[in-house]
């Protein structure tokens, strides 16, 4: 009976036992002393390489065959070393243990998951395996999960990078896209990418590592875990455009308005332009917004910094306007923004944006403020962004004329997250603009030039030269319909006359008076001018990722100072020319730029001496009162010779 009873007890302790221990941890964090085919005792490390996939696929690299297994892939990093991403931030977080759970013969690996990144990924409480008031999960539980939420891709990515940030960022991968983290505690960790430099425009998903991982072969552990996640880059383009602002009052006269802004390029957007001193000029400035997924690749700077030439003035009266497209960007202006089917138009007034003008250095930068930012990284990712502005040529001799124009410059200065990063475009646009070089001579050489007297009129438009000016030296201001307010010039008293700022059309300069006993020109000097065009290549952003660190700072007012461009606008000039009554003329460089060429098309204008007539009056009468006896005398002397026979 003792033994029997003994036996009872004992198997009454097994059976309890065996319910005790029907969901016992076997190896919480890997911790069993015995039969361990892991080693508790080591520490692991991760090593994240970073490449640029988009640049890799532009380059048909095909990278097909790589597969990820969490060690070092030496082809893979051969491959693609060209295509490495420097200043990309990851940031890791151990969210919990490994243990081997078995229940009811059932074993498995489960891993604890956090309540607060449950609900981020969508895991559900019933779902979870309870041990010690933590939550379990499967690896597939897990991974289903995540790939779920992650549809929903950037709402998932915020939800992520915030709740990571209590997590521990690892250094910024290095020029060869690679950093490490070593001496890590074993266990689950979640890896987000937090911070990008300019030109990612697509973080890599979240993921989660475990450590030790199970090697490809399923024969082993390792500590050591490799990983190749790729990005997606892209950048923002650039251009800038100008046109001759077809809203001014009455500069065209019988012509169909419509018709003529429709079909002459002056009035289309372009690289180049032709305008003349006084006038109105529209610009835009254009940018395809960057690709953005979450809030780690959310714009921290995106500035416009144009540079005008000295010779124009801006007239401060910037508007954004945001499209889906861009066919309607090319037909708007300052004037009909907000008729033009944007999809958002923002004044200065609203607060979104702030300009910035630095009158000495003739600057006008667009900085976007938080708010402004906010929009654009939450609500208009790839859309058109377009900055309206008008300016005006300046009538005085601070324009340039001839080939070298006046070069108006912008500048697209953004940055993502990480920190020091920036990326920079640029892109420009040149109004052209000359002269009226005129040499007034008398072919006796004794007129007096500042008798004589010329009206301009621009055939092309079918308007008047107005300008303002003395001494035979005049800067056009504008133009006029009629000839009563038309600018009459004169030259200077060594026959000079300098028309300065006039547009590359073609015009009839007619003689209206002159020195008394010259005679006018008999039609009008007619000159056509061929405006001088250029090619311009704007700057494209370098997509490898490989850009270097540059030393910036950024002001209170936004404005960013000491960033270099990496490479700058190419121009290929066309040079302008011009004739005179159909023929080829000369034309001369700028006065003031020497490099100017063909800035002045050179007239000489040569009045000749009236013919003499008799007059009437006093001298003619006393000529008669010769010519009358000079007839009676001969007529005397006749009548005696004829006496004189008779007799």
């Amino acid at each position: 009976m003792k033994r029997n009873r003994i036996i009872t007890a004992v198997l009454s302790l097994t059976m309890i036992l065996s319910l005790v221990l029907s969901s016992v941890v076997f190896a919480v964090d890997y911790g069993v002393d015995t039969m361990d085919t892991i080693n508790r005792d080591a520490k692991g490390s991760i090593t994240i390489h970073k490449y640029d996939l988009t640049a890799a696929n532009n380059a048909n690299v095909d990278t097909t065959g790589l597969t990820a297994n969490g060690k070092t892939d030496d082809s893979a990093e051969e491959m693609l070393k060209d295509y490495a991403i420097k200043g990309v931030e990851f940031t890791y977080l151990k969210v919990g243990g490994v243990i081997q759970d078995s229940d009811a013969g059932t074993v498995k690996l489960l891993y604890e998951i956090p309540k607060a990144l449950q609900i981020i990924i969508g895991l559900t409480e019933e779902s979870a395996k309870v041990i010690e008031s933590k939550d379990y999960y499967t690896s597939n539980q897990i991974n289903d999960a995540l790939a779920a939420s992650l549809l929903d891709n950037t709402a998932t990515k915020n939800k992520l990078e915030e709740y990571i940030t209590s997590g521990t960022a690892l250094n910024l991968t290095d020029t060869n896209g690679v950093t490490t983290k070593t001496d890590l505690d074993l266990g689950l960790y979640l890896i987000v990418e937090t911070k990008v430099p300019e030109d990612v425009v697509s973080t890599t998903d979240p993921f989660f590592v475990q450590l030790p991982m199970t090697d490809a072969e399923g024969e082993s552990w390792f500590y050591d875990v490799v990983l190749y996640p790729k990005n997606q880059t892209g950048n923002p383009t650039l251009e800038k455009k100008v046109r001759n602002n077809p809203n001014t009052e009455n500069i065209i006269t019988d012509l169909d308005k419509e018709t003529f802004v429709s079909e002459r390029d002056e009035y289309k957007y372009q690289d180049t332009v032709t305008a003349s001193e006084g006038e109105d000029l529209d610009y835009y400035l254009l940018s395809k917004l960057p690709h953005i997924t979450s809030s780690a690749t959310y714009l921290k700077v995106y500035t416009f910094k144009d540079t005008m030439s000295k010779g124009i003035t801006y007239k401060k009266d910037t508007v954004i306007a945001i499209y889906d497209g861009i066919d309607t960007v090319k037909q708007t202006n300052v004037n009909n923004v907000k008729e033009s089917g944007a999809v958002a138009v923002w004044e200065e007034s609203d607060g979104r944006f702030r300009t910035v003008y630095d009158n000495e250095n003739n600057t006008m930068e667009v900085v976007f403020t938080a708010e402004g930012l906010k929009d654009i990284n939450t609500k208009y990712s790839d859309k058109y962004i377009a900055v309206y502005y008008t300016a005006k040529v300046n009538s005085d001799d601070s324009v340039l004329t001839g080939d070298k124009g006046n070069p108006n410059d912008v500048t697209l200065t953004w940055k993502r997250t990480s920190e020091e990063y920036y990326d920079i475009l640029t892109d420009e646009c040149i109004v052209y603009t000359y002269d009226f070089d005129i040499t007034k001579e008398f072919a006796d050489s004794k007129g007096d030039s500042t008798k004589v007297k010329f009206a301009v009129k621009n055939t092309t438009d079918g308007n008047y030269v107005v300008a303002s000016g003395t001494e035979g030296v005049y800067y056009v201001t504008g133009r006029t319909d009629t000839m009563d307010d038309a600018t009459i010039f004169s030259p200077a008293s060594d026959g000079t006359l300098k028309i300065s700022g006039i547009e590359a059309d073609t015009y009839a300069i007619t003689e209206t008076a002159t020195d008394k006993g010259y005679n006018l020109l008999k039609d009008s000097i007619i000159v056509n001018i061929n405006a001088t065009t250029a090619t311009i290549t704007p700057t494209k952003a370098n997509i490898t990722g490989t850009q270097s660190k540059k030393e910036v700072s950024v002001a209170n007012d936004g404005v960013i100072q000491g960033l270099e461009l990496k490479d700058t606008v190419t121009v290929e000039t066309n040079a302008a020319s011009a004739t005179v009554d159909g023929k080829n003329s000369n034309m001369k460089a700028s006065e003031t730029d020497a490099d100017s060429t063909n800035a002045s098309v050179v007239i000489k204008v040569i009045n000749e001496k009236s013919f003499n007539i008799p007059q009437t009056g006093r001298a003619g009468i006393y000529i008669m009162t010769v010519f009358g006896a000079l007839l009676l005398v001969f007529g005397i002397s006749r009548m005696g010779k004829k006496e004189k026979v008779t007799e």
